[in-house]
C-alpha cells in the first residue's frame, strides 16, 4: 500500500513539475496553477507542500541560468569591473552604469530590493491567498489585463542602454505584487517594462534574468521552515518533480521568447481570463 501511494505521488511530482515549468514562463502563473493541482490532485505529503513548490521553482531557476548562461558570465565579469572601478574612485555611475552589462547588472540589483521588502513583508499574506481560489481567480483577471496593456502598447523606444533606475524600481515593485497565486511574474513585469517603453526584447531578458535572485531569495527564506527528515524521506518525489519542472520549464522559456519576437500574447490573455471567471464563478 506504501508503495502504491509513493508512485502515485511521484506521477503527481511529474504533473506538477510539468505545469510548474510551462507555467513560470508561460504569462499565466505558475504559483496560481499550482494551488489550483494541489486542491485537485489533493497533493499534500506531511510538511513537504511549500518546500515542494520551491524545488520546482529551482529547476526553473536551473532552466533561465542555463538558457542565459552567456549573459550571466558577462554579468559577472561586469561585476568585478564595477567592483574594481568603484575601489579606483571612478565613482558610482562610471563604475556601475558605463556599459550595457555593468548597467543591466545594476538594474537587477536595484529590481530585486522591492522584490525582496514585499516578499517578505507580505509572505503570510500569500500563504493565505493561495488558499482560496477565488482569490486566485481575481489575480489571474489581473494577469490577463496586464497581458492586454501589454498588447496594446506599439511603439516602444527603450533598451537596457537607455532604461532609468525608476524603470528598474517600477519592474521590481511589480515583481514582488507577482507573489501573489494567479498574477504571472513573467506577464507582469514584461507587460509593465513595455507600458515604461521598454522594447519586448529587453523586457524579456530582464525579466527573466531578474527572476533570479528573487527564487533564490525565496528558496533561503523558506528554508528556516523546512524538516529536512521528511524531504529526505521523499527524496524521489522531489527528484521527480525538479527533473520535469527543469525540462519543461526550459521548453517554455524558448517558447515564449520566440512568442514575443514573432506572434503576441493574445491567446494566454484570453486563457487568464477564462480561467479566472470560471474560479471566481464555480468556487
Amino acid at each position: 500500500i506504501n508503495k502504491g501511494r509513493n508512485m502515485s505521488d511521484i506521477v503527481k511530482s511529474i504533473i506538477l513539475g510539468i505545469i510548474q515549468g510551462l507555467t513560470e514562463f508561460l504569462p499565466i502563473s505558475s504559483s496560481g496553477h499550482l494551488a489550483i493541482m494541489h486542491k485537485y490532485l489533493n497533493f499534500d505529503i506531511e510538511q513537504m507542500g511549500l518546500f515542494f513548490d520551491i524545488v520546482l521553482h529551482l529547476a526553473t531557476l536551473l532552466a533561465v541560468i542555463i538558457f542565459y548562461r552567456n549573459t550571466i558570465k558577462d554579468l559577472v565579469v561586469a561585476g568585478v569591473y564595477s567592483s574594481k572601478s568603484l575601489i579606483q574612485g571612478k565613482g558610482i555611475k562610471n563604475s556601475f552604469f558605463a556599459s550595457e552589462h555593468t548597467r543591466l547588472l545594476s538594474f537587477i540589483i536595484i529590481g530585486s530590493i522591492p522584490t525582496g521588502i514585499i516578499g517578505i513583508l507580505f509572505k503570510d499574506i500569500v500563504k493565505h491567498l493561495s488558499e482560496n481560489l477565488i482569490y486566485i481567480g481575481i489575480a489571474l483577471l489581473f494577469t490577463a489585463l496586464m497581458l492586454m496593456f501589454f498588447e496594446l502598447k506599439r511603439k516602444t523606444y527603450k533598451n537596457i542602454d537607455t532604461m532609468k533606475i525608476s524603470d528598474s524600481l517600477i519592474i521590481g515593485i511589480m515583481q514582488g505584487i507577482a507573489v501573489i497565486p494567479g498574477i504571472s511574474r513573467s506577464g507582469s513585469t514584461i507587460s509593465i517594462a513595455k507600458i515604461l517603453n521598454i522594447d519586448k526584447a529587453s523586457a524579456a531578458k530582464y525579466s527573466f534574468l531578474l527572476s533570479i535572485p528573487a527564487i533564490t531569495g525565496a528558496f533561503f527564506l523558506e528554508l528556516k521552515d523546512i524538516e529536512f527528515a521528511t524531504i529526505m524521506h521523499d527524496q524521489n518525489i522531489l527528484i521527480a518533480g525538479f527533473a520535469a519542472s527543469f525540462i519543461s520549464g526550459y521548453l517554455s522559456l524558448k517558447l515564449l521568447i520566440w512568442l514575443i519576437a514573432k506572434a503576441n500574447l493574445k491567446f494566454f490573455m484570453i486563457y487568464c481570463a477564462v480561467v479566472g471567471i470560471l474560479l471566481i464563478t464555480t468556487t
